[in-house]
């Protein structure tokens, strides 16, 4: 979709909110020049042509960018290395013997299902040490483009990298206007001949020392989009000119959809029924060849294999609905952390498909494979969407999450006179809630319960064994979903010495009571003035242990309320013979996807107090020195 932000950046630079050196003298890596010209033709066709040259300043930047990777798609355009060199300290050049860059596909994640044609060339640069630069030009042409006769382009500019100078040129027929959204950079525009040129110019010779943030950078920062879409209307009729043959109805789809809905009548169960169908038989499998990245398979294929990416999933239900007569709509969305549509019409921030049920008013995404129908995951609720259509009204709103959604976990523990600690524990969750608890069931299945169960002893400072226990499938979809554990821990006998501990986590395999519904509890560092998602939900847990005979808690840890106008968490500690209890709670209630402001700094205030009262500790004594 148009030009996009070169893949080395990020392996060069790490993951963008990194700690990285507080002063450009310490930055390892420089960019010195980053330019690229980009000539558009009419057809949406392009030639972009860009050139880099790095600077390394210590002996591991040498190594970082010795060997450098340029990325393309095989089937949608052709790429060319042109030049590149190595420009000595003292000013030699070694030029790069062009024939023997390789050509590879790219190494992907362990566990991923993903294929695609995205090959890439290395370019090995010689003898790289400390104060050399590497450069290189490389010319792609994309011939074909995403979508016929348009063109797009979005950038975003991490504040943590050094940069001294940075450029692009972009050229277009004068026909093709160009609609243009820029933050924190300038864009000129000149007409030459029957062309408009575009110019930006960016440099960022002070960077930050780090970009810690919850929402992604194209809802923040220096960025720019632009498209030669009017209006978003507009990209949504030619999106959905380009899907619609994938959603015929065959007469083998046909078949399946009143295979799936025998024996039923009404529409929302047969809707629930062929939603359920999707979201269990067809695995996830990311496939990106060509213009797949972006267009659909036919359902008819989709389901004869038994797998597909968002848009397969989305677009066999809507299909297989359509066989029933239950209407639908593709849904764009952001899945991740972009909570922000760009005035100008761009897939920018868009990476899933989900499926909108008019009838029902309710959106549903069968990727999940374990959300209920009409539950999303965490990640899309209150988020803006484009509505694949073509009779307008495309931009609409996912509803905000929904209240009475909650989590409830009930752990019990026994400590022994030899340290030895046994327990067990029940989470039970519903909404999004019960999804998080259905994937980790699923996780727990891949793994062996058992296995897993040790790994999260381990994780919690305890070494033994134990098990996880479902009562269903986590593929049986329905309103809530609990899971159970026992575990053994090896003996702790400094908890029976004085020494102060937590209550025991055992199995929890859930957010503390506190996380995520108005922000992170383990990122403290972001700034309060940084918007974070925000949800609304209840969360509870009660931890009880049952101490030896002979012994007892020097002090309890003092209750603690923590609220504010849209939170409350309260904590209460209390001990019943042999038995200390600890239960905590906490409510939220907002009507808004992304807490900022005011609410966002009393919610980090309140967050930090939580997490501090979470890290209360006992410590036992012998019963006959109590009170001494």
């Amino acid at each position: 979709m148009g030009t996009s932000r070169r893949v080395i950046w990020a392996l060069l630079a790490g993951t963008m909110g990194t700690p990285l050196s507080a002063h450009a003298a310490d930055k390892p890596i420089e960019y010195k020049e980053s330019s690229a010209e980009i000539v558009v033709e009419r057809d949406g066709t392009y030639t972009k042509t860009n050139h880099l040259e790095l600077l390394a300043k210590t002996t591991a930047a040498a190594h970082n960018i010795g060997q450098l990777n340029e990325y393309y798609s095989e089937n949608l355009e052709d790429l060319d290395i042109v030049d590149a060199y190595t420009l000595k300290a003292d000013g030699r050049k070694l030029p790069v013997d062009l024939s023997a860059i390789l050509t590879q596909a790219p190494q992907g994640a362990a566990n991923v299902p993903l294929f695609s044609d995205l090959k890439m060339k290395t370019i090995i640069f010689r003898d790289v040490t400390a104060g050399d630069t590497v450069a290189y030009t490389a010319r792609h042409h994309i011939k074909v483009p995403f979508l016929k006769g348009q063109f797009m382009d979005n950038v975003t500019f991490s504040p943590t990298l050094l940069v001294r100078d940075e450029r692009a040129t972009i050229s277009l027929p004068r026909d093709m206007p160009l609609s243009i959204e820029a933050h924190g950079i300038s864009i000129t525009q000149e007409a030459v001949g029957d062309r408009v040129l575009y110019r930006w110019q960016y440099s960022n010779p002070d960077p930050l020392t780090e970009d810690l943030a919850a929402v992604s950078q194209k809802d923040r920062g220096t960025r720019f989009f632009v498209s030669t879409f009017k209006d978003y209307d507009s990209l949504a009729k030619a999106y959905a000119a380009e899907t619609a043959a994938a959603e015929t109805v065959t007469p083998k789809i046909q078949a399946k959809a009143d295979e799936i809905t025998a024996g039923v009548t009404d529409k929302r169960q047969q809707a629930e029924k062929l939603y359920a169908w999707v979201s269990t038989h067809i695995r996830y499998v990311g496939l990106e060849f060509g213009r797949s990245g972006i267009i659909p398979h036919a359902a008819e294929t989709v389901m004869t294999n038994g797998y597909g990416d968002c848009k397969d999933h989305a677009t066999l239900l809507g299909t297989l609905l359509k066989a029933k007569g239950i209407a639908s709509e593709l849904v764009l969305i952001n899945a991740g952390n972009g909570y922000s549509l760009p005035t100008v019409p761009t897939f920018a921030q868009f990476n899933h498909m989900i499926s909108w049920l008019p009838e029902f008013h309710l959106y549903v995404d069968t990727t999940a494979m374990v959300a209920p129908f009409g539950v999303l995951p965490f990640s899309e609720y209150g988020k803006p969407v484009l509505h694949v259509v073509s009779n307008g009204g495309a931009v609409r709103q996912v509803p905000v999450f929904p209240t009475g959604s909650s989590l409830k976990v009930v752990a019990v523990a026994k400590l022994n006179a030899d340290g030895v600690i046994t327990g067990s524990m029940d989470a039970e969750g519903n909404g999004p809630f019960g999804m998080s608890l259905r994937d980790s069931a699923q996780e727990a299945e891949a793994k062996g319960p058992d296995r897993m169960a040790a790994q999260f002893l381990q994780a919690w400072g305890l070494a033994g064994s134990g098990t996880y226990t479902f009562d269903q499938s986590p593929l049986a979809l329905s309103p809530s979903y609990r899971i159970g554990g026992s575990y053994t821990a090896d003996p702790k006998p400094e908890m029976l010495t004085g020494a102060g501990f937590g209550m025991p986590n055992g199995l929890q395999i859930v957010l503390p009571v506190g996380d995520l519904l108005m922000g992170d509890l383990n990122i403290p560092r972001i700034k309060d003035t940084e918007p974070t998602p925000c949800f609304s939900g209840h969360m509870e847990e009660t931890r009880s242990l049952e101490l030896p005979a002979g012994y007892t808690v020097t002090k309890l840890p003092g209750d603690a309320t923590i609220a504010d106008d849209h939170l409350k968490y309260v904590s209460q500690w209390s001990q019943k013979g042999q038995v200390v209890t600890v239960r905590r709670t906490f409510d939220t209630h907002i009507d808004q996807a992304l807490c900022t402001g005011d609410v966002r700094k009393s919610a980090a205030k309140a967050l930090l107090a939580i997490a501090a009262d979470q890290r209360a500790t006992i410590s036992l004594m012998p019963v006959n020195t109590a009170g001494h």
